[in-house]
C-alpha cells in the first residue's frame, strides 16, 4: 500500500479530523493506576517490587500531553497557518485555572483550621506563593517534613510546558525548532541526572 492510496488517505483525513483520541484516554488510566498503587502499595507490603516501576507514570502521563498537545498544535498550523496562542491559552486556563485554585483555596482553609499551629502549616504556608504561581517544582523540596500540597510540582511542570511549548512551535523556522528541543531535552536530562532524588518525588 503506497502512502498515495485511498485507504491510507482516508485514514489520514479522519485522523486529521479527530479531537479526541480514544486510546489516550486508556493510557491515561494505565498511568493514573500506575501512580495510584506506587504510593498504596507501602500500606500492604515492605517492597513495591515489579510496582517501582510506578514511580513512571507521572513521566508516562507528561508524554500523552506532550503528544496531544503538539498534535492539536501542528493541525492548527497546518489548517490555519499559524498557532493562536491567545486561544490556546484561554482554553488551557479554562480548563485547569478553576479547579487547580478552587483546590488549593480548600486547602488553605483545611491548613489555617487544623495545622496552623503545626510544622506542616507553616510550611505550607511558607509555600504557599509558590503553588499560586506554578512554580513549586522548582522552589519546594521534599526533606523530613510533610509538605502539604506537594503533588502540585506535576501541574506545575505541566503548566510551564503550555507556556512554553507552543511558542517554539509557533515562532521559530523549523530546523531552528529542533535545535531548541535537542537542547531542551539535553537540559532536563542533566539536571534530572545531577538532581537530588530525593527532591523529585511523585
Amino acid at each position: 500500500m503506497t502512502s498515495s492510496s485511498p485507504a491510507w488517505t482516508d485514514a489520514h483525513q479522519r485522523f486529521v479530523r479527530s479531537r479526541r483520541f480514544g486510546s489516550l484516554d486508556g493510557l491515561r488510566a494505565i498511568s493514573i493506576l500506575l501512580v495510584v498503587i506506587f504510593h498504596a502499595w507501602d500500606r500492604f507490603l515492605p517492597s513495591k517490587g515489579f510496582f517501582d516501576f510506578g514511580a513512571q507514570g507521572v513521566q508516562f502521563f507528561f508524554v500523552i500531553s506532550g503528544f496531544l498537545i503538539t498534535t492539536l498544535l501542528l493541525r492548527e498550523k497546518q489548517r490555519t497557518g499559524e498557532i493562536h496562542l491567545r486561544n490556546f491559552y484561554s482554553r488551557r486556563i479554562l480548563r485547569i485555572f478553576p479547579l487547580y485554585y478552587a483546590v488549593l483555596a480548600l486547602h488553605v482553609a483545611i491548613v489555617a483550621l487544623f495545622f496552623r499551629h503545626r510544622s506542616e502549616g507553616r510550611i505550607f504556608f511558607e509555600n504557599l506563593p509558590y503553588f499560586v504561581t506554578y512554580t513549586s517544582n522548582w522552589f519546594v523540596q521534599l526533606g523530613a517534613e510533610r509538605v502539604i500540597f506537594f503533588f502540585a510540582w506535576s501541574l506545575a511542570a505541566e503548566e510551564q510546558f503550555y507556556l512554553i511549548w507552543p511558542t517554539l512551535q509557533k515562532w521559530p523556522a523549523p530546523h531552528w525548532a529542533i535545535l531548541l528541543i535537542c537542547a531542551t531535552v539535553a537540559g532536563v536530562l542533566t539536571s534530572s541526572h545531577w538532581a537530588p532524588r530525593e527532591t523529585l518525588p511523585l
